[in-house]
C-alpha cells in the first residue's frame, strides 16, 4: 500500500498559524488513516502510511423502485450507467460507483485540504482567492514515488544554505529534508534546543518562549550572547521581560543569555543579537527611572484618571471598590494599603512598554519608596493565579487582593452585559473564575461570591456607572467552573451547588463529601426521605405557605412534624460548622418517618387544607434535607 507525501510550503509562519495549523492536520490525518504530522516556520507535513490504492466503492441512492417506471431512465443517464445496471436496496433503486484510483482522487482531496485551513489572522495574498496564515510558496505531493498531478515533486531546503530539493519519493523525505538542513519534526527541533540550552546552564526554560522559538527556526543552533553589566542595577524581572516578551531570548546567570539562531555565521549573529538587547535594555533603564523618579504615590494619583473599563469608571473606582472589597474579605491595613496602590503601576511608562510587568513593578516601586514588605508582595501577587495551573499568591495579603481584583472584574463585567458567550472571553473571567475557585480551595479564602458580587454592583451604582445588567450570575459562573476543578462526578458539585452553602469553599467540600459517603447507608436514607417527599410535593400545586400543626392529626403525621423539628436544626448547624457527615446523619433519620407517613397517611386529603399542609410538611421535609444539595441531580 502507498505512502503519501503532503507538503505546503510558504513563508514564515508566525507560531500562533504553526499551532492552528497543526491541530487541523492532524483532524484531517485521521481521515486519511495512520501518519505523521510535522509543522514548521515554512512548511505544513502530511505523511500519510499505507493508503488504499483506490477510495472505496460509494452507493448513489435513487428514486424509490415504485417510481422507476418515470424516474429510472433520468437517473441511470445522470449516472452514466444503463436501467438494467441500477440495483435495488431497501426499496430504493441506486448503483454501485467503482472509488476512483488513489493517484486520481488525491488532486481534488488535497486542495480542499489546503483550501479548507483556517487561521486567526489570514488574508488573500494573490488573485487565487486562496486565503492563509502567510503566502503559499509550493506544494509538493508524492504517492510513493509518484508527483500527485497538478503538484510539484520537489521541496525547499534551508533558506540561507539549500535552495529547491528533489523528493525522491514520500518515504524519503525526512532524510531528504534533513540533508537539507531542515529538521521537519518540531519535537527534534525541541529536544535540539532544550539540549544546546542545557549546556549553557539552563536545564528549565521558560516553556512559553520555547513553544515559539520552535517554530522560528528550522535548524536551529543556540547561541550565547552578552550584555553591559551596567544593566544589572535594573530588577531581574524587568531584564527578563525585555529578553523574553519582546526577543524571545533566555535569561542566564548574571549578564549572559541563550537565543535561538537560523544560521549564518554566528559572531556576526550574536553581535547583532547583543545589539537589540542592548537597545531594549536602554530603553527599560530609561522608563524604569523616569518612573522611579515620580514615585509610587504619584503614579498611583495619575492612574487613577485612566479608564479602566469604558462605563465603569477609571482605575481609581476600580481602587475604591478594591479597598471596600478587601475589607470585607477579612483584609487588614496592609491588604488596604497594597489595595490604594495595586494600579498606580498602570501609569508607569515601564509597563506600557511590557504590559507583562504589571503589579510586579508596581511592588518594586512600592519597595524603594519604603512600603513594608507585605504591602509590596500583595501588589506583586495580585495577578495570580494568571492561569488555570498557575501558581497562587503566597501570602494572605496577596489571597485577599488578587480574589477581590478578580470579584471586581467579574461583577464589573456582567453588570455592563459583556458576559462570555461561546469562545469569546476577551476579558478572561473564565480564568479569573477558575483563580477565585482555586483561591477559595488552595489559599482557604472565604467567598461568598454573590455577596461580594452585590457588594461591587452596589458600588458601582454609587460611583454612577453606565450599568446594562444586574450581577446575579456572577456566583453560577463562578461555581460552574468548580465541575472542572473537583475531581468528583458533576452531579455531586451540582447537587451542592443548589443547597444552603453560599461560600465557595464550603460548596466543593460539601460535593466532595457528598461524593465520599456516596455508597454509606446515611446517604441512601438522606436521599430517599429527600426524593420521595420531593417526588410528590415538589410536582404538586396548592401547598401551604407555611406548615399548621394543629391540622395534623395521623400519628405518623405528628411523628414526621417532630422528626423535622428536630432534625433541621441539627442539618443546619452542621452544615454552618461544615461538618456535613453529621448533616447527613442527621438527614438520615428523616427516613423512617417518611416512610411511615407515605404508608399510613393520605397525602392527597379531600380537605383542600389538610392536603394542603401534608404538602408543606413533605416541603419542609425536602428542604431540610436539601440544605445538603439538590440530591435529585445525582443519579441513584
Amino acid at each position: 500500500m502507498p505512502s503519501l507525501l503532503f507538503e505546503i510550503g510558504c513563508e514564515e509562519l508566525p507560531a500562533s498559524a504553526c499551532a492552528e495549523a497543526e491541530a487541523q492536520l492532524r483532524s484531517e490525518l485521521a481521515k486519511l488513516g495512520e501518519g505523521q504530522v510535522f509543522v514548521g516556520p515554512r512548511r505544513l507535513v502530511l505523511l500519510v502510511d499505507e493508503l488504499p490504492e483506490r477510495e472505496p466503492d460509494e452507493w448513489v441512492k435513487g428514486p424509490p423502485e415504485h417510481l422507476r417506471e418515470q424516474a429510472a431512465a433520468g437517473f441511470a443517464k445522470k449516472q452514466g450507467v444503463s436501467v438494467e445496471e441500477l440495483e435495488v436496496r431497501d426499496g430504493f433503486l441506486g448503483v454501485l460507483v467503482a472509488g476512483k484510483p488513489l493517484l486520481e482522487a488525491l488532486p481534488e482531496r488535497l486542495n480542499e485540504i489546503v483550501r479548507g485551513l483556517a487561521f486567526s489572522k489570514s488574508m488573500r495574498w494573490d488573485d487565487s482567492g486562496l486565503r492563509f496564515a502567510r503566502p503559499v510558496r509550493w506544494l509538493c505531493a508524492k504517492l510513493d514515488d509518484q508527483t500527485v498531478a497538478g503538484f510539484g515533486g520537489s521541496s525547499h531546503g534551508h533558506r540561507f544554505t539549500h535552495g529547491e530539493t528533489e523528493v525522491p519519493s514520500a518515504g524519503a523525505y525526512l532524510e531528504t529534508l534533513r540533508g537539507a538542513q531542515v529538521e521537519p519534526d518540531p519535537a527534534g527541533r525541541e529536544s535540539s534546543i532544550r539540549a544546546g540550552l542545557e549546556k549553557l546552564g539552563l536545564a528549565e526554560p521558560n516553556e512559553r518562549v520555547l513553544a515559539e522559538v520552535v517554530h522560528l527556526a528550522e535548524w536551529p543552533t543556540v547561541l550565547q550572547g552578552t550584555f553591559d553589566e551596567r544593566f544589572l542595577t535594573l530588577p531581574r524581572r524587568v531584564i527578563e521581560t525585555a529578553m523574553e516578551s519582546h526577543q524571545r531570548y533566555f535569561p542566564l546567570e548574571g549578564n549572559r543569555f541563550a537565543f535561538v539562531a537560523n544560521g549564518g555565521d554566528p559572531a556576526t549573529v550574536i553581535a547583532g543579537n547583543e545589539g537589540v538587547l542592548e537597545g531594549r535594555l536602554e530603553d527599560a533603564s530609561f522608563t524604569f527611572e523616569r518612573d522611579l523618579a515620580k514615585g509610587i504615590e504619584q503614579l498611583a494619583e495619575e492612574s487613577a484618571s485612566i479608564t479602566f473599563v469604558a462605563g465603569a469608571g477609571t482605575f481609581g473606582d476600580k481602587v475604591a471598590r478594591l479597598q471596600v472589597l478587601v475589607e470585607a474579605l477579612g483584609g487588614g491595613d496592609a491588604s488596604r494599603e497594597a489595595a490604594r496602590l495595586a494600579k498606580a503601576d498602570q501609569a508607569a511608562e515601564l509597563v506600557r512598554e511590557f504590559p507583562d510587568l504589571e503589579g510586579h513593578i508596581g511592588a518594586e516601586y512600592a519597595r524603594l519608596a519604603g512600603f513594608p514588605e507585605a504591602v509590596c508582595a500583595a501588589i506583586d501577587e495580585h495577578y495570580l493565579p494568571d492561569s488555570a495551573g498557575g501558581p497562587l499568591p503566597e501570602t494572605e495579603t496577596g489571597r485577599v487582593l488578587a480574589a477581590a481584583d478578580k470579584i471586581d472584574s467579574l461583577a464589573v463585567a456582567f453588570a455592563l452585559g459583556q458576559r462570555p458567550t461561546g469562545s469569546r472571553d476577551p476579558y478572561g473571567l473564565r480564568r479569573a473564575a477558575i483563580g477565585l475557585c482555586r483561591l477559595a480551595l488552595e489559599g482557604n479564602l472565604e467567598l461568598d461570591v454573590d455577596a461580594l458580587s452585590a457588594r461591587v454592583h452596589q458600588l458601582l451604582i454609587d460611583q454612577g456607572a453606565e450599568l446594562k445588567d444586574d450581577v446575579s450570575g456572577v456566583s453560577d459562573f463562578v461555581e460552574e467552573r468548580l465541575e472542572g476543578i473537583l475531581e468528583v462526578p458533576v452531579e455531586f458539585v451540582r447537587a451542592a451547588r443548589a443547597s444552603g452553602v453560599s461560600e465557595l469553599g464550603g460548596i466543593a467540600r460539601l460535593a466532595e463529601a457528598l461524593a465520599a459517603a456516596a455508597d454509606t447507608d446515611a446517604f441512601e436514607q438522606a436521599y430517599v426521605a429527600y426524593d420521595r417527599a420531593n417526588r410528590l410535593a415538589g410536582k404538586s400545586d396548592g401547598a401551604a405557605a407555611e406548615l399548621d400543626p394543629r391540622l395534623a392529626t395521623d400519628e405518623a403525621e405528628l411523628a414526621l412534624i417532630d422528626a423535622v423539628a428536630g432534625a433541621s436544626p441539627r442539618i443546619s448547624a452542621a452544615i454552618e460548622a461544615r461538618e456535613f457527615g453529621d448533616a447527613l446523619a442527621a438527614a438520615a433519620e428523616l427516613r423512617a418517618p417518611v416512610d411511615r407517613f407515605f404508608e399510613e397517611v393520605l397525602v392527597m386529603a379531600e380537605d383542600a387544607q389538610v392536603r394542603a399542609n401534608r404538602l408543606r410538611l413533605l416541603l419542609d421535609v425536602r428542604d431540610a434535607v436539601g440544605a445538603l444539595g439538590d440530591l435529585a441531580q445525582i443519579p441513584r
